[in-house]
């Protein structure tokens, strides 16, 4: 059996990470599944029912995140010696040691922004996969060896694959269709430059006043929202999403599964996401908005508008397999 390293470091990662070994376990590949401690991550793979091993931490300054992952490298090099390679969204400590002992590493990808990550991971790898939306001229500042692209986004290997239980909301105090999700920006990220906190409470005000609850899913304890319903643990992202009146988040993994469920989202993340711009013109109900006048106007919009259908999308399951069993027969 072929095996595989994941790495997890985010929640989002933690997802595919988890599906990887669910999906691949049909498919005769078995899928080792690491992580680092940071919030809500081993609570997704706790739902998921499956085995993995949590060890090291997240570092907030430059400093921290390079000691941390060098420390963090000694304990995935134990287990890089037992597979065949590297799968998974980019994680410099394991394609390091991956690499390192001459084994095939394949990545997920689909932040072209994500700088530092990138340009340590990605001329590394045997091939990069990623949504065809993201032009490959994107990808040429890494030096990436191979790309294969799919009709479609990450996120719907788990949306494509949900399954509505409003008991989970329910369990929270929340009543359907009363409340929208906020989920804050990734500010302490490598990539990340720009401060947005007064932006995000001042909609989040706006959302009350509009009579919602707010609920607030934040990545770091200086993010809880006064006033607001605050969820330090995970429950189920996609459950709260998808019973909500509309998600807004400062990033893109949480607006990308709202919008893919056909809940109306709004990201405020400052730069240009070509994703973004892909699913709304597959008919996505996903808002785009860079201050707080067109912030409060596409709240509005999307608010009135509602839910809409789901869209259909290729699932990139069978392309990620096919690419990763390719890298290790070499």
């Amino acid at each position: 059996m072929v095996r595989f390293l994941s790495d997890a470091l985010t929640p989002k990662q933690a997802r595919i990470a988890a599906l990887l070994k669910l999906e691949g376990a049909k498919r005769g590949v078995e899928v080792e599944i690491t992580c680092r401690h940071y919030m809500h991550v081993s609570d997704i793979l706790d739902m998921y029912g499956v085995s993995y091993r949590c060890f090291g931490q997240y570092g907030l300054t430059v400093y921290e995140k390079l000691v941390y992952g060098i420390e963090r490298q000694r304990e995935l090099a134990e287990v890089a010696r037992q597979v065949d390679g590297m799968l998974g969204f980019p994680s410099p400590d394991a394609a390091r040691v991956v690499f390192g002992l001459g084994k095939p590493v394949l990545v997920l990808n689909d932040t072209p922004h994500a700088t530092q990550v990138n340009r340590l991971v990605i001329p590394l790898s045997e091939a990069l996969v990623a949504p065809a939306a993201i032009p490959e001229e994107m990808w040429r500042p890494y030096c990436p060896r191979k790309v294969v692209t799919f009709d479609g986004v990450f996120e719907y290997m788990w949306t494509s694959r949900f399954k509505p239980d409003e008991s989970v909301v329910k369990s929270l105090g929340l009543e359907p269709g009363g409340y929208v999700v906020f989920r804050p920006e990734e500010r302490y990220a490598a990539y990340y430059k720009w401060e947005y906190t007064e932006l995000r409470i001042k909609l989040a005000r706006a959302v009350e006043g509009l009579g919602y609850n707010v609920v607030n899913v934040p990545r770091y304890p200086d993010q809880v929202l006064e006033g607001a319903i605050n969820l330090t643990r995970a429950v189920d992202h996609l459950q709260l999403a998808y019973f909500s009146a509309g998600v807004i988040t400062g990033g893109a993994s949480m607006a990308t599964e709202a919008a893919l469920l056909g809940v109306p989202a709004l990201s405020y993340f400052p730069q240009s996401y070509y994703v973004d711009r892909y699913l709304a013109e597959k008919g996505a109900p996903l808002y785009r908005c860079d201050s707080l006048e067109t912030c409060l106007s596409s709240l509005r919009e999307m608010l009135r508008r509602g839910r809409s259908a789901p869209i259909r999308l290729e699932d990139p399951a069978g392309i990620i397999f096919d690419a990763a069993l390719s890298a290790v027969s070499r």
